[in-house]
C-alpha cells in the first residue's frame, strides 16, 4: 500500500506540472475577458454628474453592473 500511496503521489504531482506547463504555452488568456467598453461608458456618465441610478437608465444596463463598474 505504501508503494502505491507513493506511485499515486508522484503521479498527481506529474499532473500539476503538466497542467502548469500547458497554461504557460497556451496562448489565449483564461477567464472572462474584461469589459472595458461598459467601465469606459460607466466613467463618462459619472463625469457627466449622472447618479448610478441614472446612468443604469441611460445605458440600458443593470443597476449591480453599474456599481460594479463605478470605481474602477
Amino acid at each position: 500500500m505504501t508503494v502505491l500511496a507513493a506511485v499515486a503521489a508522484f503521479e498527481r504531482d506529474r499532473i500539476k506540472e503538466r497542467t502548469k506547463e500547458g497554461l504557460a504555452r497556451s496562448t489565449k488568456k483564461a477567464g472572462r475577458p474584461v469589459a472595458s467598453s461598459t467601465t469606459s461608458a460607466v466613467q463618462a456618465c459619472k463625469t457627466k454628474g449622472l447618479t448610478q441610478s441614472q446612468s443604469a437608465a441611460e445605458l440600458g444596463i443593470s443597476l449591480p453592473t453599474v456599481k460594479r463598474h463605478w470605481n474602477k
